[in-house]
């Protein structure tokens, strides 16, 4: 008999997330116009002779670190599943925030870890605790952390000093903080947080899929804390296990994307302004769900009153109202629904009168 699959949302979201004309189930933009990348010239040439160098200098250069300390991988999953093979394994514990991404509580468990949930709390805005990390951990030798910042699915965002605080838990049981921030490219330069940089035993996960678009590249990164600079080889080691490098093709285009961030970023501006004040709006006025509003970014994680089982709520909402969301099973938290806002405003202002009146009906 199959085994259950570890990451069941992955396969939701590739088969399921998109059946109506309405989709407010993703959690990051769309691709861009492909024009940035004209005149870029395709080749076949080993990687690690000039692109992969390109890419990391140029990484190390807009974190302001050191290339050493700079991983190339394909894409985010990929930077997870090498710091999972690096670091949570068998006899390791790993404190992971909950409601969470699947792989955070998967992960930990496939390589052997010990998984040991942290509640993250709708009624204290989804903030981490780091005594409840602290408790998490208690016994633990090694006890990291894993968590994304901000947090998937609610869009919480942690200051420096939260971050330290808690990677100072997980100094305390001799381990790491892996903390995912695909989402950290939301946030104004001057606000966004790296853990990398904030605490010498941290560890930061990056990619161009969200803020960006550009999924479809499958080019992400691992920055590693100034305490971890000298473990690079070990990190390079499970990378070269599980994937090697990213495809030339596309650590060319990565190299190219690296320069022209700031239009990259025209398209999320545009929803900004356009369209993500309705949503909050929405988000703080309607009657039917209680919701934490995001300062940034594009997701939310509102309960909805009345509901327990979101999976037939959306279901009900696709088959009957035209509209895509993702049911809170997916991330541990059964009665809320993962909400999006990265759409042209017009479809966002219908996909809201739908999902309203769709959970209106359901209730009812």
């Amino acid at each position: 008999m199959p085994e259950p699959p570890l990451f069941p949302y992955m396969f939701w979201a590739q088969r399921e997330s998109f059946r109506s004309p309405y989709c407010l189930s993703q959690s990051g933009m769309p691709a861009p116009d492909a024009s940035f990348l004209d005149g870029l010239a395709w080749d076949v040439a080993p990687q690690f002779a000039e692109a992969l160098p390109a890419v990391r200098a140029r990484l190390a250069e807009l974190f302001a670190t050191t290339p050493d300390r700079v991983i190339v991988t394909a894409g985010t999953s990929t930077a997870m599943a090498v710091c999972a093979a690096r670091w949570f394994t068998p006899g390791a514990r790993v404190a992971f925030e909950t409601p969470r991404y699947e792989p955070l509580e998967s992960l930990p468990r496939r390589f052997g870890a010990d998984a040991a949930p942290v509640r993250r709390r709708a009624e204290d805005a989804w903030a981490l605790d780091p005594a409840a990390v602290r408790a998490a951990l208690d016994g633990a030798s090694p006890g990291h952390v894993f968590l994304s910042n901000p947090h998937n699915p609610s869009g919480r965002e942690h200051t420096a000093e939260e971050i330290a605080a808690i990677a100072a838990e997980a100094a305390r049981a001799g381990g790491v903080l892996v903390s995912d921030e695909v989402y950290q490219e939301f946030l104004p330069p001057d606000e966004r947080v790296h853990a990398f940089a904030v605490a010498p035993n941290a560890v930061s996960i990056g990619s161009l899929t969200k803020a960006y678009g550009l999924g479809a590249l499958r080019i992400g990164w691992i920055l590693l804390g100034e305490g971890l600079a000298d473990r690079a080889d070990e990190v390079l080691d499970a990378l070269f296990l599980l994937t090697v490098d990213p495809a030339t093709p596309c650590l060319r285009a990565a190299r190219r994307a690296l320069d022209e961030l700031p239009r990259l970023l025209q398209p999320l501006r545009r929803v900004e302004v356009e369209s993500r004040p309705a949503w909050a709006r929405w988000l703080a006025e309607c009657d039917l769900v209680d919701a934490y509003v995001p300062p940034h970014g594009l997701i939310a994680f509102p309960r909805v009153r009345g509901v327990g089982d979101t999976r037939a709520l959306v279901t009900h909402l696709q088959a009957e109202h035209g509209v895509d969301v993702v049911p809170g099973e997916f991330f541990g938290a059964p009665g809320h629904l993962r909400v999006g806002c990265g759409v042209p405003a017009e479809s966002l202002r219908e996909g809201l009168a739908r999902l309203e009146a769709g959970i209106r009906s359901f209730v009812g």
